[in-house]
């Protein structure tokens, strides 16, 4: 029988400096074939240390002896047994001798042998009063587990089985159920059996729900928010959703959900709800520099519960190069419809100050925010806008003889975003997909009629085992105008380059350009990008990228043969907040050689 023994069970201090001990240099292995050198160094106490690493890399001394190595011997057959080699092996170090005496390289030579492989997975139920039901229930959901039948067997698959398994019967209403899982081991197979024994304990339902904390915002709002109420059967995920729900108001720094559950296990469990409110007033600010945007800087006012109910206005000021000026003030309305819609009405000012343009907007927006599912969030919108549009500093040629000093935008557009990408500011594994459509002039009042659609995908993927995340995107935009003369407002177009965009150019100065070197903007974009990101140590990495991509005018659309291309690579030092970076990059295959250098606060993508 195989015993199962968490990986955290273990855990060993680094080996203090005695006399007779020698300072580890270099640590290598040989023989490892599922696992790299790097994982197995993080799975013990030594590692190698050189000047340059302790200096600039903070990289910590280690000792070696004969104490020592006995200790890291018992770490990596820990680390090789959890990962299901039983049968792994580690020979006696080789020891070579560096700097008199003082220092060693080490080199650890391992024996894998075969892993062991799940067999089978079965489900029995168990305790005072045996529920088949809820066996019945888990057997048709076993696709979920990762200690499947042809998997190797990992100590740490197991244990997150057991809570995704609970899990499931935790939202089926069995608030005390406890799964155990009893491991039967063929050494002649090589092959492991799992068995789960599942105590699901009596049905519960929910009993009285209370609520505390609150005085601003009414109680009806908030009872509103709940998806699950008393009778319901007691389900963990529901409780959560209200959770988030209740939070998605906006008013409360803190929702916290408890669950009177009882030693003598219930059928009827009474659920707590204690707020505790947010102030009803609060300023943010903030200032930044970047490569693109030069000096920013951002003050925010917010009022909460404003004029009543779960209301709240926001004031919003910001400076920056390309942004010289903007004022915003939004009045948003959450659970405007159902729990998960907001409803926002905002007014704007804006100086937008860019390479291919220099405008003034003001208007207002009407907007419907709406959270389809988990992964899934739409929204509809009104606008109109008054435009002051400087014409000398608009690229010129051959349709923009006519272009008008004022004129106005009025029309709607959607967006529809898919997004499972985990973690939030630092994804490594999940995809993004989003569609943004905009109907200017057709619907509302406008000067400029044109339909316009982007659709942009966003990838990343973890290679190996953490050894780098594998980012990718593809984007697509197209504007289709419909008035006689074809113009389209310049701040609508397209423009490539930058940070964000082909990191080849810089900002906006890819693409078609008029005799003095101003941008012209396109009626269709292509990007794409690949980046991989690769750890180096701690919160410090690295990336590589290649990026595509062009802008094109008139109505034919893009061409492969006008696709131009860029190459670079950058640092990332990751933060709570997200990373932060700097990028060095240059066109290749290209008549443009000049290099671009990039300072992004977030990944490019």
């Amino acid at each position: 029988m195989l015993c199962l023994i968490p990986t955290g069970w273990l855990v060993a201090a680094r080996p203090f400096h005695n006399s007779g001990e020698q300072q580890v240099r270099k640590l290598k292995f040989t023989g490892n074939k599922e696992f790299s050198d790097k994982e197995l160094a993080e799975a013990i106490s030594l590692s190698g240390s050189t000047w340059l690493g302790r200096k600039l890399l903070g990289r910590e001394l280690t000792y070696y002896s004969a104490d020592a190595w006995q200790m890291n011997e018992r770490e990596l057959l820990h680390f090789y047994r959890s990962e299901g080699f039983l049968n792994a092996s580690v020979a006696p170090p080789k020891i070579k001798i560096r700097r008199k005496g003082k220092k060693v390289d080490i080199t650890i030579s391992v024996l894998e042998n075969d892993p062991i492989l799940v067999d089978s997975v079965l489900f029995i139920p168990s305790g005072t009063n045996p529920d088949t039901t809820a066996t019945g229930y888990l057997s048709e959901k076993r696709k979920v587990v990762t200690a499947a039948p042809g998997k190797r067997f990992r100590d740490e698959d197991v244990w997150e089985d057991r809570d995704k398994l609970t899990g499931l019967l935790v939202d089926k209403g069995y608030a005390y159920a406890g799964l155990e899982p009893r491991i039967l081991l063929d050494t002649t197979s090589y092959t492991a059996s799992i068995e789960w024994l599942s105590d699901a304990g009596p049905l519960s339902y929910l009993g009285p729900i209370t609520i505390e904390g609150f005085n601003r915002t009414p109680e009806r709002l908030i009872r509103k928010q709940l998806s699950t109420h008393t009778g319901d059967l007691y389900s963990r995920s529901q409780l959560n959703r209200s959770r988030q729900q209740i939070y998605q108001l906006g008013g409360f720094r803190i929702v916290s959900f408890r669950a009177q559950l009882s030693e003598d296990k219930k059928d009827t469990i009474p659920i707590s709800i204690i707020l505790t409110e947010a102030p009803r007033t609060s300023t943010r600010a903030g200032v930044g520099y970047g490569r693109e945007d030069k000096f920013r800087a951002f003050v925010e006012f917010r009022i909460l519960n404003f004029p009543g109910s779960s209301r709240h206005l926001s004031l919003y000021a910001k400076h920056s190069a390309l942004e010289p000026y903007r004022f915003d003030a939004k009045i948003t309305q959450p659970a405007v419809f159902s729990p998960n819609s907001t409803l926002e009405l905002a007014s704007s000012v804006s100086r937008q100050k860019e390479a291919g343009y220099d405008l003034l907007t003001y208007g207002a927006t009407l907007s419907l925010l709406q959270r389809i599912a988990n992964n899934i969030t739409g929204a509809f919108s009104l606008y109109y806008e008054q435009v002051d549009l400087d014409t000398s500093s608009v690229a010129i040629y051959s349709k923009e003889t006519d272009l008008d000093e004022y004129y106005t935008k009025g029309g709607v557009s959607t967006a529809l975003i898919f997004d499972n990408s985990a973690p939030k500011f630092n994804p490594g594994n999940g995809f993004i997909l989003a569609l943004n459509l905009k109907s200017n002039s057709l619907i509302m009042p406008g000067t400029y009629p044109f339909f316009k659609y982007q659709i942009e995908a966003k990838n990343y993927t973890t290679i190996g085992r953490g050894s780098f995340i594998l980012a990718s995107r593809l984007k697509y935009g197209r504007i289709h105008a419909f008035s006689d003369n074809g113009l389209i407002p310049v701040e609508e177009r397209f423009f490539a380059g930058g940070s964000r965009s082909i990191r080849g150019w810089a900002r906006q100065q890819l693409g078609p350009r008029d005799d003095k070197e101003t941008p012209i903007g396109g009626n269709t974009i292509v990007e794409a990008s690949i980046e991989p990101r690769i750890p180096l140590v701690g919160s410090l990495g690295m990336v590589v990228f290649a990026d595509a991509g062009n802008v094109w005018t008139g109505d034919v659309g893009f061409s492969f043969a006008g696709i131009r291309y860029s190459a670079g690579a950058g640092l990332r030092f990751n933060t709570p907040i997200g990373p932060v970076g700097i990028d060095l990059a240059r066109p290749i295959m290209d008549i443009d050689k000049s290099w671009q250098f990039h300072f992004n606060i977030g990944h490019a993508f």
